[in-house]
């Protein structure tokens, strides 16, 4: 008999041999299948012995070891030698000595290590498994850190040590008595009862990793976040704060997902100490399927006042002058698309009255691209309804309504000819159009007015391509031809959305180049520029977008900061290139129609290195524009350097910077960080230069941390 056979046949007769042992006491029990190098049945006794590269399956259990034996008196599988018990939830134990019982469910293990699904591990001098899910270690111990190679008897980063330990499997928890928390093997804590999560648990109750910081606002601050899992579709979680100078302060999360959509809300409260204030905000975001084709839902944010977000740092930027609160309903279907919003509006700027801040409902929009016809052209229709409230200043109810239609054409020379016809007709009901935004009063004249724009164009662009050995590279002319009546903009229109203007290489071939509805861009033109690029072989590429406006006559529709006031326009171009995977430079510029070519706005974008090891910095200047009152020229630059110094310790410093005449820094950063298998933790100092009524420049200095398997 070949050992092939041998071993087949030993095992099919210990499995019926175990398996009729096991009939007694349980029918549904699976039977066991042994192969080993020797087996022997000792009749009398009724011990079978397997020896030798032992190896005992029963269902998803399986036992390997040196030497088994089975007493079907005793009904006990005893192992020895490199003992290793494999669970079907991915837990394996490790040890010299075992013995199992009914049906390797129940057992004692002498010197025992444990390895769980996510790689933590465990040891014990002892362990005592029972009822096929709990497993007791005795003076054991548990880390989700690796041992050191160079010495695997020095301790780990961290460990807890526990007089008893039990993990049950059917809780998914792992329990702990007097428990020892130690770090580089320097017991830091102790405590008579602890407990978490198994490996196999995604989510549960329990607290979260704690924060602090030092700063001059807070001085000392330590955050405690709680985390309650309410059940499988939502959770809650509450941090509460204590600061020494402004006492305390508690945020909360809640989500919850469903299968037709999802909501979360938070908040915050806080009982200024200084100042005795109730100062606090409220958030949601929601979002719900009707069916396919529609989604509903609602984004709100509100403040107590105009810098609470910022000065208690709930925001993890800088927030913006509005909160801007919506709801709404859209659908599309195929390449239909249509939306009802509303829109409310929190000013946070100290120099705006709150009453001339609109609320916008409702708004709506509609939108259509039909089919290609056969030669290519496609017709597209457009439709959007307003409605502007103040308490102050002007109200503006707006309908506007788009016809469309574009026609490509490919010459056999490869020239690209686009033709576009348009037809726009707007109405307007409105009052108060040329009211002052400080005064206090609302006159009750209103004026209906409207108007109708037609606009032709005509797109040439010539794509020159020639490949070689090693890229290929493009040059492509771009002319764009433009016919639209003058006068677009009467008095009696109120410009609402179409305030936040910039002349730049995105709207270069546009046949409108003001955002919104308000404003529009009339008169005869001619855009004209060109774009040239080089492809490597290997990834590497750079890109050039380059051009200029030429307009019948100037008129007053854009102001002298805007590059479009005079006949010519500015130059506009946008510089991107990409060597490799180590290197990207993004560089947009406008430079004056002037002999000078002053530069008018320049950004620049560079990024060198890695994902871990990187050098990047941006530079903007913008000059002032005049559409808005309160934006002036601008010109500031920030850089970030982070370098992975071994291979768990980082650094990272960051620095922003304004450049104008009264500048200087905005922001400092500097920070720490060791992030292994088992542990994380960041060490940081940050100094912010911000002036802002209440918020005054401040240095912080604060400690995050996380331990796998505790979060």
């Amino acid at each position: 008999m070949t050992a092939k056979h041998g071993r087949l046949s030993y095992a099919i007769l210990i499995g019926l041999l175990l398996a009729a042992a096991a009939s007694a006491r349980a029918q549904s029990d699976p039977p066991v299948l042994v192969t080993a190098d020797t087996l022997k049945y000792d009749q009398s006794l009724g011990i079978v012995t397997a020896e030798g590269k032992v190896e005992l399956v029963q269902g998803a259990r399986t036992l390997l070891a040196d030497n088994v034996s089975y007493s079907e008196k005793d009904d006990k599988v005893t192992a020895s030698g490199n003992v290793t018990l494999m669970e079907a939830n991915g837990t394996v134990l490790f040890a010299d000595y075992m013995e199992l019982f009914a049906g390797m469910k129940n057992g004692f293990i002498r010197d025992a290590a444990m390895l769980l699904s996510d790689n933590s591990r465990g040891a014990a001098v002892s362990a005592e498994r029972r009822d096929g899910n709990r497993t007791i270690l005795r003076k054991a111990v548990y880390t989700t850190c690796s041992l050191c190679e160079q010495d695997r008897s020095r301790a780990p980063l961290w460990q807890l040590k526990g007089e008893r330990v039990e993990h049950n499997e059917a809780a998914q928890e792992i329990i702990y008595r007097d428990a020892i928390f130690e770090m580089f093997g320097i017991p830091i804590l102790y405590t008579p009862y602890f407990s978490h999560p198994d490996p196999t648990v995604n989510r549960r109750s329990g607290i979260l990793p704690p924060s602090y910081i030092n700063n001059d606002f807070f001085g000392h601050r330590v955050r405690l976040p709680y985390y309650y899992a309410i059940d499988e579709q939502s959770d809650l979680t509450l941090t509460p704060q204590y600061s020494t100078k402004q006492g305390g302060h508690l945020t909360g999360e809640y989500r919850r997902r469903m299968a037709t959509g999802e909501m979360e809300f938070d908040g915050s409260i806080t009982d200024e100490e200084d100042t005795g204030d109730v100062r606090g905000h409220f958030r949601t975001n929601m979002a719900f399927r009707a069916n396919d084709d529609i989604t509903m839902g609602a984004n709100i944010l509100r403040a107590s006042d105009d810098t609470y977000l910022n000065r208690y740092s709930i925001e993890n930027r800088p927030v913006s002058n509005t909160l801007t609160s919506r709801v709404y309903a859209e659908a599309i279907n195929n390449r239909h698309f249509a939306s009802v919003n509303a829109f409310s509006f929190q000013n946070l700027r100290s120099d705006v009255r709150n009453g001339s801040v609109p609320f916008v409902a409702p708004i709506m929009d509609y939108s259509a691209v039909f089919e290609p016809g056969d030669y290519g052209g496609r017709w597209a229709f457009d439709a959007n309804m307003a409605s502007l409230q103040r308490n102050t200043g002007t109200d503006t109810r707006r309908l506007s309504s788009t016809v469309s239609w574009a026609q490509p054409y490919y010459a056999p020379s490869g020239e690209v000819f686009t033709a576009t016809a348009m037809l726009r007709a707007d109405g307007y009901w409105a009052n108060s159009v040329n009211e002052s935004l400080a005064s206090t009063t609302k006159s009750d004249g209103s004026e209906v007015t409207g108007r109708v724009i037609p606009a032709v164009a005509l797109d040439w662009r010539y794509p020159l391509v020639r490949d070689s050995q090693y890229m290929r590279q493009l040059v492509e002319p771009i002319v764009m031809a433009v016919v639209s009546p003058y006068g677009g903009n009467p008095s009696t229109i109120p410009n609402e959305d179409s305030l936040s203007f910039e002349f730049d290489e995105t709207n270069l071939f546009s046949l409108n180049r003001f955002p919104g509805y308000d404003r529009w861009d009339g008169g005869p033109k001619l855009n004209y520029g060109f774009r040239t690029a080089i492809y490597g072989n290997t990834g590497g590429y750079a890109e050039l977008l380059a051009g200029q406006s030429l307009r019948a006559k100037s008129d007053d529709t854009f102001t002298a900061g805007s590059g479009l006031s005079d006949s010519l326009s500015d130059y506009v171009a946008r510089l991107t290139v990409s060597p490799g995977r180590y290197i990207s430079i993004v560089d947009r510029v406008r430079l004056a129609q002037n002999s000078q070519l002053t530069v008018q706005r320049h950004e620049i974008g560079t990024t060198l290195g890695t994902n871990t090891n990187y050098f990047s910095v941006s530079y903007a200047k913008l000059a002032d524009t005049d559409f808005v009152e309160d934006t002036g020229e601008r010109e500031a630059i920030s850089g970030t350097l982070r370098a992975q110094l071994t291979k768990f310790w980082a650094a990272e410093v960051r620095h922003t910077r304004d450049l104008g005449d009264n500048g200087g820094s905005l922001l400092n950063f500097g920070g720490l960080r060791y992030t292994d298998e088992c542990f994380d933790i960041i060490l940081f100092a940050e100094r912010t230069f911000t002036v802002n009524r209440d918020i005054q420049p401040t240095t912080t200095i604060g400690v995050r941390f996380r331990i796998a398997t505790f979060n």
